[in-house]
Formats: structure tokens, C-alpha cells, sequence
């Protein structure tokens, strides 16, 4: 893994992470709460040859955030931008969690860049909703936040995070990972260590949280927002792999995601949560470059 960065034409710089130098070109999204690094033994288990890119998204990790993101299409155009200057005309793309959506958005946009397309613990086509919370701060279904100022105050998804951010706790956000995400196995903690303190770098909290409630490339209606269509743009062979023991993306959302993309190969991993990179990184890329 190589640290390399661009400047992009909207005076964004991308920071990325880069190994191999094949043909063939594999485009590694992260989630949300997270960065680029968090790759790391996805890149430790890939051949060495293969072109592996990890960026991190703007507002995210080592990557400016010099304008706000509005909605995914933002990050869509930052990595056609991204591709363009690094010359690459076509991917293959791993989007893990909310780098699934923008994956799928980025996919739409721009169908003939994209040779497979592997959804990884991802948001649904219809979005990621953040529900109000009632007194015990559980999910007040279905009433949703009418403005991103007051998804800012949501007092569990949202707010606990902002904090930590702004105090620079990477102790806290790991305490937040283990008892959330890593419901599989557990990482080594110094090295998961140095990848909180990459993740507690966000910046866009709010506005990704803001933009993917109101994602939606289906032609159904979500609670946030009336669906555009892009899912029919969409040409890339689909690979769409989900843990069964993901608290993140519960099973509801993973199953909506497979009814919207009937002709996708599925894979589920067993005693697996909504990091599989750590859970089962050598299966995982096995089952990558079987599929691309």
C-alpha cells in the first residue's frame, strides 16, 4: 500500500492508497465513519500485481473537504474526476457500506466505466433512513428528520459521533466499532487503534448522513425522498455480499437490496457482521476476483 494524493479539478485533494500496476483496476469505496485505510487486509490478502485503489472520500481521512457535499452524486463526480486524472477508463468496484451506495450512484452515472460491481454490506438502492428517536432512543418508526439541522441533534446516531469527533476520541469511536461492527471477529486492537484515529478525521458527518437518507435510484418512493430511476442505467454484473451477523444493515435492508437487483450473484457469510474485511478477509478476496 502506497500513499499517494491528486488534486482534482474542483481544488479537492484526494489521499489514496495504491498497490500493483495490472491492466485491470479495482476501485475499493469506504463507509461511512471510516476512511481508506480501513482496506488494509482486503489489500494484505489481493495478489500483489493486481491494481487496487482506495481513496479517501472527500471529507473523510487524509482528503480535503473544502465544499459541502450535498448528495452521493457529489462523491460520484469526485471519483470520475479522480479516475480522469489518474487516466483510468474503466473499474471494477468494491463498495462497502456507504461506499456501496455511492458505488451504485457512481454506476449509474457513468455505466460504461464500470466492469463488476461488488456490494459489500451496502445500503439499500432506496437509501440508509435515520429515524427520529423516541424517550428510550430507539427508532420512532416511521417518523424521519424534515431538515439535515435536525438529523444534527439525532441523540444516537449522529450527535454521540459529533462529540467524539470533536474531542478526538479514537478510544470511544473503538468501544463504538466493537460493540456495532465488529460482531464477527475482533481486529488487533493497536492496529484498529490507528484506524480509528484515521475514521475520527470526518468531517461531513451530517451532510453524508443528510445525503444518504435521501438516496434513492429505485422508481418506488422511500420516506425520505421519490425515487429517480438510475437503477435501470445501471449495466455492470452485480456481486452483492452481506454478513449474517450485521447490526448495521440488518437482513430487511440486505433483502430489499436483492430484490432490486434480481439478477445479482449473493453471497452470505456466516457469523460474519458488517465488517467482513476483518471478519474474513482472505475468503473475501477469493470470492472478488473469482467474481471480476
Amino acid at each position: 500500500m502506497k500513499n499517494k494524493e491528486v488534486l482534482l479539478p474542483n481544488n479537492e485533494t484526494i489521499h489514496y492508497f495504491e498497490q500493483g500496476d495490472s491492466k485491470d483496476t479495482l476501485l475499493l469505496i469506504h463507509g461511512n465513519t471510516s476512511s481508506a485505510i480501513f482496506f488494509e487486509p482486503l489489500f494484505e490478502k489481493l495478489p500483489n500485481g493486481l491494481r487496487v485503489i482506495a481513496p479517501d472520500l472527500r471529507g473523510f481521512g487524509n482528503s480535503t473537504y473544502n465544499n459541502n457535499i450535498e448528495t452521493l452524486t457529489d462523491f460520484s463526480d469526485d471519483l470520475k474526476m479522480f479516475l480522469d486524472v489518474l487516466g483510468i477508463n474503466h473499474v471494477h468496484i468494491v463498495g462497502w457500506s456507504l461506499g456501496g451506495n455511492i458505488a451504485m450512484e457512481f454506476s449509474s452515472n457513468y455505466p460504461n466505466m464500470v466492469n463488476s460491481l461488488v456490494l459489500l454490506s451496502s445500503g439499500s438502492p432506496k437509501g440508509y433512513p435515520v429515524f427520529v428517536k423516541n424517550e428510550k432512543g430507539q427508532p420512532d418508526f416511521p417518523n424521519i428528520y424534515k431538515s439535515k439541522s435536525e438529523m444534527a441533534l439525532d441523540p444516537v446516531q449522529v450527535l454521540p459521533l459529533l462529540n467524539i469527533y470533536k474531542e478526538k476520541n479514537a478510544q470511544m469511536l473503538a468501544y463504538i466499532y466493537d460493540v456495532t461492527i465488529y460482531t464477527g471477529k475482533k481486529p488487533n486492537k493497536d492496529k484498529n487503534l490507528l484506524w480509528m484515529q484515521e475514521a475520527i478525521k470526518q468531517r461531513n458527518l451530517v451532510d453524508v448522513d443528510w445525503a444518504l437518507a435521501n438516496f434513492n435510484i429505485t422508481n418506488q418512493n422511500s420516506l425520505y425522498s421519490m425515487g429517480n430511476n438510475k437503477i435501470s442505467k445501471l449495466k455492470a454484473k452485480t456481486l452483492i455480499i452481506w454478513g449474517n451477523k450485521d447490526l448495521t444493515v440488518p437482513k430487511i435492508m440486505f433483502d430489499e437490496t436483492v430484490s432490486l437487483f434480481p439478477e445479482a450473484e449473493v453471497i452470505i457469510y456466516e457469523n460474519c457482521g458488517h465488517s467482513i474485511v476483518v471478519d474474513d478477509p482472505e475468503r473475501l478476496a477469493i470470492d472478488i476476483l473469482h467474481f471480476i
